[in-house]
């Protein structure tokens, strides 16, 4: 099953929450007055290499070629998986780069215990307008003397130095820029507790020591997944993997008040009702022949027992919100 969540603008130039609603992966894109920074959480195991433009296992060629799985042709990125390779290291995290055609590159972090940690990719579009790229891989429930790993890249020419600081007036490390500005960082031991529930600022420097770029990872990074329970209606999509253009159909509840009965407005004017269950819940399998209406979003809205809207929601194939961050 495919999680979409529907009801952020992944446009506006502001700081931007966008919750994958899988368990076990969340994707959080930041933007702030400073700098703008992505930051993707996520985790699996495969083995690593860790040597500064080693070329990258199998497992990592294959995680980063299916950024692209389900998708058309005109929105797939196509990374260079061929020649992916370890931009940056660490003494026990790797972090190898595909690259785009655009300029712009698919990366992926492998951590101790040589576990891939999920692909992530940014378009040239991207790079202008985030000075600093950022993942932070992360585990459900770790504790805080549990290893952290910082790794990105610099998106500003002439990067000399970088500097993670921790917390506002906190200590701070230095980082070593690897290849083409990318950088891995594995927290030492006496400051991850600290990075766990501190705000992360990331300063690069010039070799002359002017800033170059700016970031900001907010202190509740490593929080708990934003709860299905926080929306006034949540939807999440059904869709098979090799066609991601599909919904085959749609699932959630609704958390507000008075609600009654959801309504579904199709291409065309045709409008259908969705029932609730006593506690919220709906389900719905879409007719074959409106499968591929949602790469074009629809609305959902949910009605009292008067008629009334009291919340409502995008509904999209999860093509359409991949293209929506590709900037397709």
């Amino acid at each position: 099953m495919d999680f979409a969540s529907l009801e952020y603008d992944l446009t506006k130039a502001v700081t931007i929450l966008i919750a994958r609603r899988q368990r076990r992966r969340r994707v959080v894109r930041l933007s702030a007055a400073a700098g703008m920074a992505a930051v993707v959480l996520a985790g699996v195991a495969v083995g690593a290499v860790h040597v500064l433009g080693g070329p990258a296992p199998d497992k990592v060629r294959e995680e980063i070629r299916a950024v692209d799985s389900g998708l058309p042709a005109d929105l797939r990125l196509n990374p260079d998986v061929v020649n992916a390779h370890a931009v940056a290291v660490s003494e026990s995290s790797t972090l190898y780069a595909a690259f785009l055609k655009d300029g712009g590159y698919c990366t992926e972090i492998v951590t101790a215990n040589e576990r891939s940690r999920g692909a992530t990719c940014s378009v040239a579009a991207d790079l202008e307008r985030l000075p600093i790229s950022i993942t932070l891989p992360t585990d459900d429930n770790a504790a805080d003397s549990a290893p952290v790993t910082i790794g990105g890249r610099i998106n500003r020419r002439g990067v000399a130095t970088i500097e993670l600081r921790y917390g506002s007036g906190g200590p701070t490390d230095q980082l070593t820029p690897g290849e083409n500005g990318f950088f891995i960082l594995d927290v030492p031991n006496d400051h991850r507790a600290l990075a766990r529930h501190s705000q992360l600022d990331l300063t690069a420097r010039n070799s002359s020591g002017a800033v170059i770029a700016r970031g900001t990872v907010p202190a509740d990074w490593a929080g708990p997944a934003a709860s299905d329970d926080s929306v006034p209606l949540f939807v999440s999509t059904r869709s098979t993997s090799k066609d991601l253009t599909k919904v085959l159909g749609i699932d959630g509840h609704v958390n507000a008040a008075g609600a009654a009965t959801l309504s579904l407005r199709y291409s065309g004017g045709a409008v259908v009702s969705i029932p609730l269950d006593q506690h919220g819940n709906y389900h719905y399998d879409v007719p074959d022949s409106r499968i591929h209406d949602f790469m074009e979003p629809r609305l959902l809205v949910a009605l009292d027992a008067q008629g009334h809207p009291v919340a409502e929601a995008r509904v999209a194939a999860v093509a359409y919100w991949r293209g929506r961050e590709r900037g397709r």
